[in-house]
């Protein structure tokens, strides 16, 4: 464990000091995402250019979640952040990336510097298998068709069904939402001009998918099971039911194979590939 030193001014500003040599080394900047994910993301990058800058042999960062990765996507005027993300981390001096499950594995093609997206998935298994007694009776679900995919590859390894929950996604979350549509539902019509008359196009109402928490007199949701990729203590406390798989052994071996220069294949062995 190195030494460093983290702290904010009184403006805000994040200032990091290392209080170690680190000529020649190979550095491993551990990351963790916390609830105020941008000055998460500007210590990671400080103590990055702060290392390259003393003239580190190498440095990798692992991020266990990797923030801004649901904004992958060009939706309407907006942007990729990912992308962005991406590029500040290699310009900072990021010479090598860990991380697990991201949103979609193409982010690997944001950087120009080998990332290794490690997955969960085996530990999740296992999970079901040894603490769930009854677990040969169940389905998996899927939340949309767009995560049928992952769901079918889980129905395969445990030998389950398979089911799929198909509603009408939010407009931020939604792929097909890019601001081409025409002509424009009723409640843009006045925002392109008061004068100019558009057929008007009622959008169709669905009704939302709620959760159901009462069945038959029986809570449906006995057990949530996540993994510590992010940190949920405090939510742990306020909810009983959260369960949670450590996944540090694949980090903790990723992070010896990299260093002693071994293969990473064995960390992604009875993996699918819609994981």
């Amino acid at each position: 464990m190195g030494k460093v030193q983290v702290y904010q001014e009184p403006n805000r500003e994040t200032r990091v000091q290392i209080q170690e040599s680190v000529r020649g080394k190979d550095v491993f900047i551990i990351q963790t995402v916390s609830k105020d994910v941008n000055t998460t993301i500007m210590e990671l990058l400080i103590m990055v250019y702060a290392c390259k800058t003393s003239c580190a042999k190498s440095i990798i960062g692992v991020i266990p979640y990797f923030p801004y990765s649901k904004q992958c996507k060009m939706r309407k005027r907006g942007s990729i952040v990912s992308k962005l993300l991406a590029s500040m981390m290699c310009k900072a001096g990021l010479t090598h990336l860990i991380t697990m499950d991201l949103h979609q594995k193409e982010i690997q093609g944001f950087f120009n510097i080998p990332v290794d997206n490690l997955r969960a998935s085996p530990f999740l298994l296992q999970y079901i298998q040894e603490e769930i007694p009854d677990y040969r009776n169940a389905v998996i679900v899927a939340k949309s068709p767009a995560s049928a995919k992952r769901a079918q590859s889980f129905a395969e390894r445990l030998r389950l069904g398979i089911a799929v929950i198909h509603g009408e996604a939010q407009d931020a979350e939604s792929d097909m939402v890019d601001g081409r549509h025409s002509p424009p539902t009723a409640k843009n019509v006045a925002a392109i001009h008061p004068s100019l008359e558009i057929p008007m196009l009622i959008p169709k109402e669905k009704p939302p998918i709620t959760v159901v928490g009462d069945v038959g007199g029986r809570i449906a949701i006995i057990v949530v099971v996540v993994t510590n990729t992010i940190p949920h203590e405090i939510q742990k406390l306020q909810c009983p039911k959260i369960k949670t798989v450590d996944i540090s052994m694949i980090l903790s071996e990723a992070i010896r194979r990299i260093h002693n220069g071994e293969s990473m294949s064995y960390l992604f062995r009875n993996i699918g590939l819609d994981d």
